[in-house]
């Protein structure tokens, strides 16, 4: 008896062992999603360090069974105009119904819609997306947690983890490319790809890269712009290298012309290079 105790003992300690080991760190979640929060807060003007604080304490580091069988990252649950599947999980009360997603990027997407679509948190998007204090002690008063010192909780990931230099990553863009209500574009696949695309009103670099499944870095080399570079409705922004790459231009709507280099390629999308740096 003494000998089937133990062995269930060591066992019990093998899988923890083997449950902390595989249990993902701070860091690599804002590694893992930061790109997601970024995309959103291009989309939907929310603070990408408050999203992935969020998910952060929602999903315990994307830890949580919520997080690793629904792929819900901020604990929303599912309402009235819900659709979608649900996972059964013990929150405030037994067996509550939360939403599911195909993908975590289902995930961020939603989060993001849920926010902006709720009249409650519509005072949230008159604080400048660099507020990140605000928008945690908004989403507190607006009752998106019951915990009393949810906003601080906030506060302190974003602090602890430097979150903030997200916010501030496309401050040169002015503007340009924050879009509402408007749905990422699936990729398109790399054999359709064309020579370039018009860019039209709210279109920017990162839009561009993700619907055309083009990473940021490359796109901004074929074209000799960086991600703070000014764009405009009109332009030509190349998606291929081309041929006769020393006298192909990129021809701006003021008749100005860029060089564009010679590298091209197709891979992640979104900035991969986007780091934490003192």
């Amino acid at each position: 008896m003494l000998t089937i105790l133990r062995r269930l003992l060591i066992v019990s300690a093998v899988i923890l062992l083997i449950s902390d080991a595989s249990a993902m760190s701070s860091q690599e979640y804002i590694q893992k999603y930061k790109d997601c929060a970024i995309e959103q807060m291009l989309v939907y003007n929310i603070p990408a360090s408050v999203t992935l604080a969020q998910g952060m304490l929602e999903s315990d580091y994307g830890n949580s069974p919520l997080a690793k069988y629904a792929n819900n990252h901020f604990g929303i649950k599912c309402h009235e105009d819900w659709t979608g599947a649900y996972y059964m999980y013990d929150d405030d009360e037994k067996g509550e119904h939360f939403r599911k997603y195909p993908t975590v990027d289902d995930s961020f997407r939603d989060h993001a819609q849920f926010l902006r679509s709720r009249p409650w948190y519509s005072f949230l998007f008159h604080f400048p997306r660099t507020d990140y204090r605000d928008w945690a002690m908004g989403l507190s008063k607006a009752g998106y947690a019951t915990a009393h010192d949810y906003s601080q909780r906030l506060i302190s990931i974003i602090v602890e983890n430097r979150l903030y230099v997200f916010d501030t990553i496309l401050q040169n863009l002015q503007g340009f490319g924050i879009l509402y209500d408007v749905a990422p574009v699936i990729p398109v696949a790399a054999q359709t790809l064309p020579d370039y695309v018009v860019l039209k009103q709210g279109d920017g670099i990162y839009k561009v890269a993700r619907e055309y499944n083009i990473d940021v870095n490359t796109l901004c080399r074929i074209n000799g712009i960086s991600v703070n570079s000014k764009l405009a409705p009109g332009q030509k922004l190349y998606l291929k290298q081309q041929h006769h790459q020393s006298s192909m231009t990129n021809t701006k709507p003021d008749g100005g012309k860029q060089p564009a280099p010679a590298h091209n390629g197709v891979s992640a999308v979104l900035p991969g290079k986007v780091s934490i740096t003192e």
